[in-house]
């Protein structure tokens, strides 16, 4: 036998085999009206343009994955000077931050609800946190909600001098898609 006629025959069988493997695609889309939303007692107010990818299997959290960003340029807080204010230096430093990150590293399923770990980037500062999220699914369509707080003197936003409450809370509802 010829070695391009193994090299033809190998490299087919390979094509069949893959052709025929069931490729599972648990990459869903972010729908358009997905709400990211902040508050404390002091302020509130809600991010316009969230992008990410969201890798999700509820039965393999070991191939999950979240990489999600947040323009704080959107941010909207129904006051034009507190919005523009929250873009210095002091604050969200947009100009030279033009993203909120956050990646995940792992993943737990606690009862009916999960939990991701991961770095959450922000005014410069990157830390691990853990976020708990509900994941509702229907067919070819996801819910996606979350709500949890961090202390943003650890992000180095505001000074604790400015009469901001130190914690925020985010709530998250992300409607996703096949």
């Amino acid at each position: 036998m010829s070695k391009s006629f193994v090299y033809f025959a190998t490299l087919s069988i390979v094509w069949v085999a893959f052709a025929f493997t069931p490729q599972e695609n648990q990459a869903w889309k972010i729908a358009k009206k997905y709400s990211v939303k902040f508050f404390n007692k002091s302020v509130a107010g809600e991010f316009g343009l969230f992008t990410g990818v969201v890798n999700f299997d509820k039965n393999d959290l070991s191939k999950a994955s979240f990489k999600l960003s947040v323009d704080p340029t959107s941010v909207n807080t129904g006051n034009a000077m507190q919005n523009g204010h929250i873009q210095q230096k002091d604050w969200l430093d947009s100009k030279a931050f033009p993203s909120i990150d956050f990646t995940s590293t792992s993943f737990e399923k606690n009862g009916e609800s999960y939990s991701v770990v991961g770095e959450m980037q922000m005014h410069g500062i990157k830390r691990s946190i853990k976020i708990p999220f509900s994941f509702n699914e229907e067919k070819k369509k996801a819910i996606l909600n979350s709500t949890f707080s961090f202390n943003r003197f650890d992000y180095g936003i505001g000074n604790p001098k400015d009469g901001v409450d130190s914690v925020l809370t985010i709530e998250v509802n992300l409607p996703l898609k096949k």
